[in-house]
């Protein structure tokens, strides 16, 4: 994918030449920079963007792979992260989660997975280009936020939006293997909470129209327990509502609404 960037970044050398030369004889034309610690990684950062990130947990020298995500999510809230990692350390993975990492590997792990995952993190980021007031939006604290927090509350899989083509613009959680198809908003632009229950083979779908041709969707793996329907429901059209002031907030600066008060949750 011409133009676009991939930083990798592990503190052992044959890692490092090993996911590089992975995406180099893969055919992406993407250009790749590897980094040995996340300072390093910072500093490359600071020199040129990038549109997805690979990383190791445990890392040598001051932060790990956890604390680098952290701080690249602040800075870009719209970054595609994929983290490696041989270790099987739950606290680490559900926290990598909550940052909304596109997707956890386990080491060992197949090549045709890695870089089949690492193109489809390279057409969401082409995909954010070709709608850049979706970018603006994404990019956000706000919103970024309030996809966390949703992905958080209910335990679903992931939490995306999809614009009025299905095409999905802004995600938080894992796929795990499922792509869709996710619903689409609806044509009638009615104002009411619109809520929608799709059971399928691998993950049950729950969907709200957010407005401004978006939807709000969850995906809950079946294998998994989940949150009960009512929860669902009611942390979704919390979310639905306040994205759905945002994203028809005119203009490139949005104004951010106060952070939502878990303690006095609306029927």
């Amino acid at each position: 994918m011409p133009g676009q960037r991939v930083l990798i970044v592990d503190d052992e050398q044959r890692t490092l030449l090993f996911l590089r030369e992975s995406l180099a004889v893969s055919g992406l034309a993407v250009e790749t920079a590897c980094a040995s610690s996340a300072e390093e990684a910072l500093q490359a950062f600071a020199q040129l963007p990038f549109d997805v990130v690979i990383t190791d947990m445990r890392l040598a020298g001051g932060m790990n792979g956890l604390q680098l995500l952290e701080r690249l999510s602040r800075m870009y809230p719209g970054l595609r992260a994929i983290v490696v990692s041989a270790y099987q350390d739950s606290k680490f993975e559900a926290a990598a989660r909550e940052l909304g990492v596109f997707h956890y590997f386990r080491k060992p792990f197949a090549f045709d997975e890695f870089t089949g995952v690492v193109a489809q993190a390279l057409r969401e980021a082409t995909m954010d280009a070709n709608h850049p007031r979706l970018v603006v939006d994404w990019r956000s604290q706000f919103i970024h936020r309030q996809l966390i927090a949703l992905l958080r509350d209910t335990g679903a899989q992931c939490v995306l939006l999809t614009d009025v083509n299905g095409k999905v613009v802004a995600r938080v959680g894992e796929m795990n293997g499922f792509d869709g198809p996710w619903p689409v908003p609806s044509t009638n632009q009615e104002p009411a909470f619109n809520f929608a229950y799709y059971q399928g083979k691998t993950h049950d779908l729950y969907s709200a129209e957010v407005g401004c041709g978006m939807r709000l969707s969850l995906a809950f793996d079946r294998n998994q327990p989940s949150s009960r329907i009512g929860l669902v429901l009611q942390y979704t059209r919390r979310t639905a509502q306040e994205l759905a002031i945002a994203l028809d907030t005119p203009g490139e600066q949005a104004t951010i609404p106060s952070e939502r008060d878990k303690d006095n949750l609306s029927e």
